[in-house]
């Protein structure tokens, strides 16, 4: 009985595909890796739905088997993501400092070209994978890593044939097939400063005659790795000041007597613990209390089956489960206030009752005169620049003194369809799947007026009554004295006075889970016929495909609890709804997060294509597909063509490119009016981190592109080598408005934070200042409270770059050794003038060599590459790799200092230049000679030589984009099949 797959290429697929990609050393190790039958005759590899002999293929495919993964010491998909060069800047690691990475905790991503997660399709078995709810980018890390057979990685734009997602390229997860055994497998990571991070798995597959069963387990541990245990990420003040803040306990107040006006105050023990004191603010560092890794247990579960029903009819049937559980994410003790119950603004934004217990030993420690005394009665105290918990940590979390927050993703998602012949060489495939993401997510958010009325004496969910602190009413203590230490940096509290501290559970009632619960679904449905024609050409069947697809998504958006709910509270006053209408609508009662409004959004796509093969001669192959996909209203619809060549020039060179058209249509989040808010240090409020909002925009159109790639292969001996050039080509790219740009046109350029704005600019109204309003002369950059932004259809950006690849093979006496090298070099990613309400705010730029921090694309390097030895000898395999990421430059940097910072006359030129990042990796895999069972060993040192991540003036003190954050490590494993 004929076995062949469209959901699946062979073995020998895999093999020859890997060659002709110039990574040939995966295909030597692919053949004796499968577990898959080999036909040599039918196969389809990821890019087209025609099937043709593995030669056949015309487009860069790279593949990756599992036992190249098992070598080079891979035990997750962000590991092997992160090693592509292809690849851009991914979501994987903790970076709640990036508002691309903000709400993201725990998801995965991949970003060929640097184009955008949501540019690049994800496939499990040829079908389309699971996203994360309503954010239009696939969540890598459910993907079950202990199921795959070999992974396909399409880079060139693939629209004409699976539709608008696939702009920048294709990654193809897929699983084996007729497994047949039992394998068990376990590695555990060692990392310096945390419990290490280890991972299980189990799978076991049956044949029963013509169905084969398989069904798989995994769970995987990564365990807290806090920012202390990393010097890099401990920058003073004066060399980083971003992960400083103005707002502080411990804070600025101004104590107001009836006899001797205002007297400014600074709470005591700035510098004792921990801080950096530029009168009259303390510089406070959030940084210690949070992780450079959080605690994450992900779970998997994958069952799939295949039977052949007959002679001309096979059936599959997968499904995945899996879920991540992130249950204690840090945070600051407490987020600054940018807004409090009278309006937008920090600067006293709040008071405290001068009626207040720790008043009076607030004023005892700074040696001023109580109420009554010799300046006369205290008539107020105000919290100038405050925030409710700083180096004294949160009471709720007594071990690091961080907020807690937490994210919890669960998704599944099931896939069936049916093979059937129709002819002596035509197989008609009908498929079905679906899927379901869900995830919870929540920050600690302090409510304004809760918290002034718990500096009034009348905090607590058991207050009543009228009288301050009696009837189950609670005082707020805003002092540092309210805390015996800096509990993440172990430093004990000179002016900590018992008595005075605040009860964790009045913090549980002002300081609130703001988040949100999210849910998508998509169903899919494909149909296609592909086959040969009958018609002969002189190098053989013209081979033909066509098919259709209908998509359809359901997304649901809710906020966890009425505060968070701006549709019952959209003001600054918990309960209020007078700001309804005006220009503070939508602000939320939090101090610093924003809120959500319930939403439901659905969207449908129908597509129908072909695809034809002409082979011309026995040396040349033409390939031509079309693809009409509509959006409906109002987004409408699309015909996308794309023509691939292939030429076999002579016995060891082969020439090949594509040119092809792309159109993706916004998500129905980016066309829904509502909005949502982000966090983002602003260049122009000196780095503080403000609100920003991002809106739908009902108008949005669709974005589309012109793609195409020329390259070559050389197979010579044991030499293959090959260079590939890509192009992209964007017109009307989907975008978001950028806001540290719309800040900075507004504050005249300004770093400090501390200049004035222009009250009279054009884009003013898209900044809400401290007070509502802006006065000339007096509004400095600090004022600035939120951003206003919105997705819109932004300049046009053409990207190209080259890719290399090389492996020679050379058989020695003892064994096999394979030396190679894979590299992206990225030439242009030039973005033309960018224009917000006509006016120019990001004058036009090439991306390349920068760390765009707060503009697309985020971080890229000139050049990404590996390289790498590979000894085979007997049951040894030893392989030696270097990861290399080139270095960056700061495009805020405009001046020397690049940084101006309050306080210190110097500034700083920290990060300037990020330097580049080299990763030397040392794995070694022992298989062990026990009959009747495998069993492989082994033992891996990454990062050899503790190389630091780059440095950037950021929070964190390093690109997370650039580098290894962990440091080195070292994992043992065992793999055990029988």
């Amino acid at each position: 009985m004929r076995k062949f797959s469209l959901r699946h290429s062979c073995a020998l697929g895999a093999l020859t595909v890997a060659a002709i990609s110039a990574v040939p050393a995966l295909a030597q190790e692919a053949a004796g890796a499968s577990d898959e039958g080999t036909d040599e005759t039918r196969i389809v590899v990821t890019g087209s739905y025609i099937r043709g002999t593995p030669e056949d293929a015309a487009v860069p495919v790279a593949v990756v088997t599992a036992e190249e993964l098992q070598n080079k010491g891979i035990s997750s998909p962000l590991e092997l993501i992160k090693e592509l060069p292809s690849v851009g800047s991914v979501l994987g690691d903790t970076n709640q400092f990036s508002v691309a990475a903000q709400g993201f905790q725990g998801n995965g991503s991949i970003n060929l070209r640097g184009l955008g997660a949501t540019r690049t399709l994800v496939l499990l078995n040829g079908k389309r994978m699971i996203q994360a709810p309503g954010d239009g980018f696939t969540d890598t890390n459910l993907i079950p890593l202990f199921a795959l057979q070999r992974v396909e990685i399409l880079k060139d734009g693939a629209a004409a044939t699976y539709g608008s997602d696939a702009i920048a390229g294709v990654a193809n997860f897929i699983t084996r097939t007729n497994f047949d055994g039992v394998e068990v497998a376990g590695d555990y990571t060692f990392v310096s400063g945390s419990d290490g991070n280890y991972n299980v798995s189990a799978l076991v597959g049956k044949n029963f005659g013509d169905l084969n069963v398989m069904v798989g387990a995994g769970w995987q541990h990564r365990s807290e790795l806090a920012t202390t245990e990393r010097d890099y990420t401990s920058q003073s003040y004066d060399v980083n000041a971003s992960g400083y803040s103005a707002l502080a306990t411990p804070g600025l107040f101004a104590v107001t007597y009836s006899g001797a006006g205002t007297v400014f105050a600074p709470d005591s023990g700035c510098n004792e613990l921990g801080g950096f004191y530029t009168a009259p603010v303390c510089r406070f560092t959030y940084i210690p209390f949070d992780n450079i890794t959080e605690e994450e247990d992900r779970y998997q579960v994958y069952a799939q089956a295949d039977a052949d029903l007959s002679d001309t009819v096979r059936w599959h049937a997968g499904a995945l489960w899996a879920k991540t559980d992130l249950e204690s994410l840090n945070y600051s003790p407490a987020f600054p206030p940018t807004q409090g119950p009278k309006g937008s603004g920090f600067v006293s934004a709040f008071s405290t009752s001068p009626s207040n217990p720790a008043v009076a030993a607030f004023l005892t420690q700074k040696g001023l005169p109580l109420s009554g005394g010799a300046n006369g009665t205290v008539l107020a105290v105000t919290n100038v620049y405050y925030r409710p918990f700083g180096f004294i940590g949160n009471p709720r979390d007594p071990e690091r003194g961080a907020g807690q927050g937490l994210a919890k993703n669960n998704a599944w998602r099931v896939s069936t369809g049916f093979e059937i012949d129709v002819g002596d060489n035509l197989v008609l495939n009908i498929d079905g799947t679906y899927w379901r993401s869900a995830r919870t997510a929540y920050a600690p958010g302090i409510v304004g007026s809760r918290l002034q009325a718990a500096l009034n004496g009348f905090g607590g969910p058991n207050c009543t009554g009228s009288t301050a602190g009696q009837n189950g009413c609670q005082w707020f203590n805003p002092f540092v004295l309210a805390g015996p230490s800096n509990p993440t940096l172990d430093i004990a509290n000179p002016f900590y006075v018992p008595g005075f501290e605040n009860d964790p559970d009045l913090v549980a009632w002002l300081q609130v889970p703001n988040g949100t619960f999210q849910r998508e679904e998509q169903w899919v449905g494909d149909i296609v016929l592909a086959g040969g024609t009958g018609l002969q050409l002189p190098g053989g069947e013209v081979n033909f495909a066509v098919g259709a697809q209908y998509r359809k998504n359901n997304f649901i958006s809710r906020p966890l609890n009425d505060l968070s709910n701006l549709n019952i509270n959209p003001c600054f006053i918990e309960g209020d709804q007078s700001c309804v209408g005006t220009a503070t609508d939508g602000v939320g009662p939090f101090i610093f997060l924003g809120g959500t409004r319930p939403v439901s959004l659905d969207q449908s796509v129908y597509a129908f294509f072909g695809e034809v093969q002409l082979p011309i001669l026995d040396n040349l192959e033409l390939t031509a597909a079309i693809r009409y996909e509509d959006y409906g209203s109002p987004i409408g619809s699309t015909i996308n063509p794309k023509a691939a060549a292939r030429f076999e020039a002579t016995d060891w060179l082969t020439l090949r490119g594509s040119i092809g058209t792309t159109f993706r249509g916004p998500l129905a989040s980016n066309v829904d009016p509502n909005f949502v808010t982000a966090l983002q240090g602003l260049t122009a409020t000196g780095g503080n981190y403000k609100s920003v909002d991002i809106y739908g925009n009902p108008n949005l159109d669709p974005e589309t592109a012109l793609t195409y790639n020329v390259g070559f292969i050389v197979e010579t001996g044991g030499l293959t080598f090959s260079t590939d050039f890509w192009t992209y080509e964007f017109k009307d790219q989907i975008v978001i408005t950028p806001a540290d740009a719309i800040a900075s046109f507004v504050g005249n350029g300004q770093t400090s934070g501390t200049l004035p704005v222009n009250c009279s600019s054009v884009l003013v109204d898209l900044i809400t200042f401290s007070g509502n309003a802006c006065t000339q002369g007096v509004t400095t950059g600090l004022d600035i409270a939120r951003v206003r932004t919105q997705y819109v259809n932004g300049p046009d950006v053409t990207v190209r770059g080259l890719d290399f690849a090389a492996n020679y093979d050379i058989e020695a006496g003892f064994g096999l050794i394979s030396i190679g090298a894979t590299a992206t070099w990225t030439l242009n990613y030039k973005t033309d003038d960018f224009f917000v309400n006509d006016v120019l705010v990001t004058p036009a730029y090439d991306a390349v060599g920068f760390g765009n921090y707060f503009r697309d694309p985020g971080t890229l390097p000139e050049w990404r590459g590996n390289g790498y030895v590979n000894l085979r000898t007997g049951e040894l395999n030893l392989r030696y790799s270097v990861n290399y990421i080139d270095s960056v430059f700061d495009e805020r940097c405009t001046g020397d200092p690049c940084f101006a910072i309050s306080g210190v006359p110097a500034g700083s030129n920290y990060g300037k230049n990020s330097g580049s990042y080299m990763q030397h990796d040392l794995v070694a895999n022992y298989s062990l000679p026990i009959e009747g069972m495998d069993v492989q060993l082994t033992a891996a040192v990454l990062n050899i030589f503790d190389e630091e991540p780059a440095q950037a003036y950021l929070p964190l003190g390093y690109n997370p984009f650039i580098g290894n954050a962990i440091g080195r490590n070292y994992r043992l494993g065992i793999r055990t099949k029988f």
